[in-house]
């Protein structure tokens, strides 16, 4: 028996694990062939050649398994044996020089992409193979050699599976001299001139689909994930999504109805740029065009976290199975630890589902913008990332919500997108002017698709009261008195928690809200909110109820903000349209929100108070749609920052190309102006998170971390760290559960 992993029986033999990668390869290239092919034949290139060769990476890239130190390794592993560091050798060289001998004749004549992928499936690749020193270090006389016998059954696996045979030959040069000359062909060979005389925009391309294939494939085959369960939606329609809608409308006692958007937007076979307020059904809108698609692989790319969060328990409990969704951000598997463990299908802990995640594998991914635009720095999973974007279709949503900097990277990535053959859909239920004509010309469209049927409607009053939050207070009671709900929403931490204290020695019931708390503590409140708010009469919040929280207020008092901002504050406010009108009320912002949170936006800032002052009145969603624009009116969003942006993928594709970078993913910026943050852990809970920490409960530690801006941390808490047998982030300072961090006051914005 050869092992190909360290599992009993016939799970852990080489030739199930290439077996199954090899059926997962021929199943998923029938699905990408039409699309594939096209891109293919574009670039000039022999689509059936790069296919056989795509299949052949599969099952020859595990070959160098059969050698005897891995074997041995295996065993050793099995019989629970302490790790032998001897025996590690990186089995991706053997297979790789199987590679460049059954590829010989063309090396030099073009890009050898499948013995890259091969070489690389494991281990970051570049230019001088740095990753692989052990290897070439290694002494000649202690070369592993693969014996006759392991070679007459890596042919006969070959064979079984492709009903092709390989000939013996390509396996004569597996030794140290073969090795030596490889890394010289790379280093001499495969270097950025090369790249360049040959297209490195199109060698990047090529060499992310050969290799994305090829990862797409070994850790599908790795997992315990079924490839039509994980990978395939075939069976979902238009049809059934409503069926599934009207079945949860139901339950919330409401009725379905069809709307002209939606049939607007499910009939369009390419891109969309589309406006739709709260409640239109936008999401639905865009299951219904994603299935359009050849290929139906939808990503659905998110501004935040929180948001994120909530649209993968919508497609993964109303639309999808789970085993077909996927969620990707930095607190994800936080997320996964706590709220996904409570879902039926989670009830055994799968690390290898995250990994898959990670890679955009699933059928369906939600995940923050950031996740996707990494990829086009060369770093983390890079290549499976851009093999996922092959003929999808991919919706950024809210995308009012970035800066110039971040639009210039989206830019970039949709021209990616397109490149590989994928749709877009752009959303957002308010996009001014100068946004919309951006993208309508990107994606050469005439006009944008807009839900019309709620662009006439009107929930909300907008006032505006020449005040500040202290002046506000009286109107504030005034409304708790009435029996309204309430909620007061203000720019900065410090400053929510100096309203809650007062409101609180008024003996009025009232919640407070910022990012400044527990991960636990924060989605207590939010669950509070959302199923048993009632019992709250004022919510005090700062800019993370701007997203994502399915919860309505009576009347909504807010501190001064840019316009978008403020649309989303207001969709807070009479949400189901269940009150003749609610009533929005905006006050000046404070001078800390104008020196530190909005320092860049001053004029925009100004410029919405003035509109608002001058528009006092109930407003429907056209109107507000004409506020924005007028604040918006003259500004320029293609400045240093969005012009440095997009040039960053190409820079990346000059000084790396197919290589890896070797820096972190999260050390790339993305976005402009945010605060740094550090992960802090209140001492006073250090006995629970050591007791995790000394179960193996790792990724529940998250749930007692404390994001804390680095201002905050360096100048007030850095000092106060308290030692701890596990190295964690403990420090001494004061955290209450209702309010936060209690002992540091300094004006950052949240």
């Amino acid at each position: 028996m050869y092992y190909g992993k360290p599992l009993q029986g016939s799970d852990g033999e080489y030739k199930t694990h290439v077996g199954l990668c090899y059926r997962i390869a021929q199943e998923e290239l029938e699905y990408i062939r039409p699309v594939l092919s096209e891109i293919l034949t574009e670039e000039g290139e022999d689509p059936e050649e790069f296919f056989q060769e795509m299949l052949n990476s599969v099952l020859l890239h595990d070959f160098g398994k059969l050698n005897p130190l891995f074997q041995q390794l295996m065993e050793n592993e099995l019989k629970k044996h302490a790790a032998n560091k001897s025996l590690y050798f990186r089995h991706e060289v053997l297979s790789s020089l199987v590679m460049m001998s059954l590829y010989r004749e063309r090396l030099f004549k073009g890009i050898p992409f499948g013995l890259l992928a091969v070489l690389g499936h494991h281990k970051s690749l570049d230019e001088n193979l740095r990753k692989f020193d052990r290897e070439n270090n290694w002494p000649e006389k202690d070369w592993p050699v693969i014996t006759d016998e392991a070679v007459d059954y890596a042919i006969m696996v070959f064979r079984r599976l492709s009903g092709m045979n390989l000939d013996r030959s390509v396996f004569k040069r597996l030794n140290k001299i073969a090795y030596v000359n490889l890394r010289k062909f790379i280093s001499g060979q495969m270097n950025f001139t090369y790249f360049q005389s040959r297209g490195a925009k199109k060698t990047r391309k090529l060499y992310s689909l050969m290799k994305g294939f090829l990862h797409y494939c070994d850790w599908l085959a790795s997992s315990s994930m079924e490839y039509y369960r994980t990978c395939r939606i075939d069976a979902v329609t238009k049809d059934s999504l409503v069926e599934s809608l009207k079945r949860k409308l139901e339950k919330d006692h409401r009725s379905y109805e069809e709307r002209r958007f939606h049939t607007d937007c499910a009939s369009v076979k390419g891109d969309l740029v589309v406006i739709a307020p709260t409640g239109s059904g936008k999401t639905e809108a865009a299951l219904f065009w994603a299935l359009n698609a050849q290929r139906k692989k939808i990503l659905f790319l998110m501004p935040t976290r929180i948001t994120s969060n909530s649209l993968y328990e919508r497609m993964a409990q109303l639309y999808f199975s789970q085993s077909a969704c996927g969620l990707v951000h930095s607190g994800a598997e936080l997320y996964f630890e706590t709220e996904g463990k409570k879902q039926e299908e989670e009830k055994e802990d799968n690390p290898a589902k995250y990994m898959l995640q990670k890679a955009f594998i699933p059928a369906v991914m939600v995940s923050t913008v950031d996740q996707i635009l990494t990829s086009g720095f060369n770093v983390g999973a890079w290549t499976q990332k851009e093999f996922a974007l092959l003929g999808s279709s991919v919706v950024f949503d809210e995308i009012q919500a970035y800066d110039t900097f971040t639009l210039g990277l989206i830019t970039s990535m949709i021209q990616k997108i397109k490149a590989l053959k994928g749709r877009v859909m752009i959303m957002s239920a308010t996009m001014p002017s100068f946004l919309r004509n951006h993208f309508l010309k990107l994606l050469e469209l005439k006009n944008s698709v807009i839900a019309e049927e709620r662009m006439n409607l009107a929930r909300n009053r907008w006032l505006y009261e020449d005040t500040d939050v202290e002046g506000i207070r009286e109107k504030v009671l005034h409304a708790i008195e009435a029996g309204k709900k309430v909620a007061l929403i203000v720019n900065n931490i410090d400053t929510a928690k100096a309203q809650y204290l007062f409101y609180k020695k008024k003996g009025i019931s009232v919640m407070c809200l910022h990012s400044e708390f527990m991960a636990k503590d924060r989605k207590e409140k939010e669950e509070s909110l959302i199923h048993g708010g009632e019992q709250v009469q004022l919510v005090i919040a700062t800019q993370v109820i701007e997203v994502s929280l399915d919860v309505s207020f009576d009347m909504v008092f807010s501190e001064g903000a840019p316009m978008e901002c403020l649309i989303q504050r207001a969709g807070r406010c009479n949400r189901y349209g269940l009150l003749e009108y609610g009533d929005f009320i905006v006050f000046n912002p404070s001078q800390i929100a104008l020196d530190y949170v909005y320092k860049n936006s001053r004029d925009i800032i100004y410029k919405t108070i003035e509109a608002i002052r001058n528009k006092q009145r109930l407003l429907t969603e056209r109107d507000i749609s004409d506020l924005l624009d007028q604040v918006y009116e003259g500004f320029n969003m293609y400045d240093k920052k969005y012009e440095e942006a997009l040039g960053i993928f190409s820079e990346v594709t000059s000084k790396y190309c197919i290589y890896d970078c070797d820096m972190e993913e999260g050390k790339f910026s993305t976005r402009l102006g945010g605060i740094s943050r550090v992960s802090l852990i209140p001492a006073v809970f250090q006995a629970e998170v050591e007791e995790l920490v000394a179960n193996k409960k790792y990724k529940s530690v998250g749930l007692y971390e404390v994001p804390v801006s680095y201002g905050k941390y360096y100048n007030h808490i850095r000092s106060k760290y308290k030692e701890n047998k596990y190295g964690l982030p403990i420090y001494e300072f004061c955290y209450d559960r209702d309010m936060g961090i209690t002992d540091v006051t300094c004006y950052l914005y949240d």
